[in-house]
């Protein structure tokens, strides 16, 4: 076999059976007076796309490594479950989730692919009473006012499938006050929703980093708009700014080379 070949099957083995569970963990630091004001000392951490299954194993690592960061303010940017897939290892998931302020979420559109199961994410099964399975706040086109000792804090979901798209001119940031504001939604396409004037900080996921590197216009080419404009990182237009998570789960194919799963650390100086 020549080295080419072994050069390949030493890739293929390693985006299938490493770099999938080898977590990184990427920590984002923005300077902004107005959101330090409020959020300075304070520990703010974004998980995404977990695609959990009772076969993958991830959510010990993550658990893990969540108890260890000891989060201050923990944000959920969608798809807790694999396509159609089993909603009690997210739900189970989700019960050990906590911070010191709170844990805020997002649903994405794996999450909508058994519609009536989908409910329990907020409601106790078979009733509109809202769920004791755990403490994530599930956040649907809707506004949270957080006060802490240096002010209040708005922060909001944009759900991924209710409601959805919301029109061009949607002012979606509360009127009484326009920031600061942290933003959840899964698709980062909905950063466009905003406009530059609006100081805010949008967390999305969705894309994976795309999961193996490819460029931009190819993305596009074949249908993939979300990771041809905002594949992976941090992103800012005017006041508004964004970070894309690559996620932890994997989507498709078990498969990341060059993407690798992340849970990201955010502070404000």
């Amino acid at each position: 076999m020549g080295i080419a070949a072994l050069m390949v099957l030493g890739a293929m083995g390693y985006g299938y059976l490493v770099e999938p569970y080898s977590i990184e963990i990427q920590h984002l630091s923005i300077e902004d007076s107005a959101f330090t004001s409020v959020l300075g000392g304070k520990r703010m951490v974004q998980i995404s796309d977990l695609h959990l299954s009772a076969s993958c194993g991830l959510e010990g690592e993550v658990l893990r490594i969540l108890d260890k960061i000891d989060p201050d303010l923990l944000f959920l940017t969608g798809d807790y479950v694999k396509w159609s897939g089993d909603y009690a290892v997210a739900l189970n998931f989700l019960s050990k989730l906590k911070a010191r302020y709170g844990v805020w979420a997002v649903m994405g559109d794996y999450d909508y692919s058994r519609p009536r199961n989908s409910c329990c994410f907020c409601h106790e099964e078979g009733t509109a009473k809202p769920t004791q399975r755990h403490r994530v706040k599930f956040l649907r086109n809707a506004w949270e006012r957080v006060e802490f000792e240096g002010g209040a804090l708005w922060i909001g979901g944009i759900d991924e499938v209710a409601l959805r798209p919301f029109p061009p001119d949607t002012n979606w940031l509360p009127v009484e006050e326009r920031a600061p504001a942290i933003v959840l939604g899964h698709s980062p396409l909905s950063f466009d929703l905003f406009s530059e004037e609006e100081k805010v900080l949008f967390l999305a996921g969705d894309t994976h980093g795309g999961q193996i590197p490819l460029p931009s216009r190819l993305w596009q080419a074949i249908g993939y708009e979300k990771n041809a404009r905002y594949n992976h990182g941090f992103f800012e237009l005017g006041q508004k700014r964004m970070f894309v998570s690559r996620g932890i789960g994997t989507s498709h194919v078990p498969f990341r080379f060059m993407a690798k799963p992340e849970i990201v650390v955010i502070d404000f100086r």
